[in-house]
């Protein structure tokens, strides 16, 4: 096990919005993380140096993508070596000297899910919502369909969108992520909850999770603690 190049390019974006309730205790940052607003493109209030409305961006479909947008710009207009997401209040504990050359990616512990994730993302939207993800699923994976809904019925979740990866995984991953939530947009006129309320975000959640779930076995992935803020 070898530490990746000290001169290695490694970012961790807290990714925060102008609307996020202020916390007692705030984290003290870091210097390798970065605040980045998401939704500066509908925001009344700019409050971070670091936008994702600049370059290339869906800003504008904040209010649908929440965080997801930031991440969104973070794939379209960087180039680090390393990319890490957490958010304002919830942290992913890794430091550079865990980003060494057996690891492609780190993630939060796993959840546990009653009965089930598919379960405990119809808490949060509705049945529309969830036919419509399993539909655009089938559409663009056809072939790996069946693995895909084994692991939306099994119990475990990465949760709230926190990872640090590579940047073949991170580019792997919004590739993949986008083309499938690009696809749920173009079904507005039948699930109009997609465009009218923060559907997506909680698809989100469910596709990070398959996302690494699935590649289990081919990525490199090392599990850390998260913190959470209030």
């Amino acid at each position: 096990m070898i530490i990746e190049d000290e001169t290695m390019d490694f970012v961790m974006y807290e990714i925060r919005n102008d609307r996020d309730k202020p916390l007692k205790e705030p984290p003290t940052l870091f210097p390798y993380e970065k605040p980045i607003q998401a939704g500066a493109e509908v925001a009344n209030t700019i409050i971070t140096d670091i936008t994702d409305n600049t370059g290339i961006h869906i800003s504008l479909k904040n209010r649908q993508y929440c965080e997801m947008t930031a991440v969104y710009w973070i794939w379209k207009n960087t180039n680090h070596d390393w990319i890490g997401i957490e958010h304002y209040r919830r942290h992913l504990l890794v430091r550079p000297e865990m980003l060494t050359n057996d690891v492609d990616v780190i993630m939060p512990l796993p959840y546990i899910c009653y009965p089930n994730e598919a379960a405990q993302f119809l808490r949060f939207t509705t049945k529309n919502v969830f036919k419509a993800l399993l539909n655009a699923i089938k559409m663009i994976h056809p072939e790996k369909y069946d693995v895909y809904c084994s692991i939306l019925y099994g119990k475990y979740q990465y949760t709230y969108n926190l990872v640090c990866a590579r940047r073949y995984v991170f580019d792997n991953y919004c590739r993949w992520f986008f083309r499938i939530t690009e696809y749920m947009e173009n079904m507005v006129d039948t699930v109009p909850e997609i465009k009218e309320t923060r559907a997506l975000s909680y698809v989100a959640e469910v596709l990070t999770n398959l996302y690494f779930m699935y590649h289990q076995n081919d990525l490199r992935i090392r599990h850390v603690e998260k913190a959470i803020y209030t």
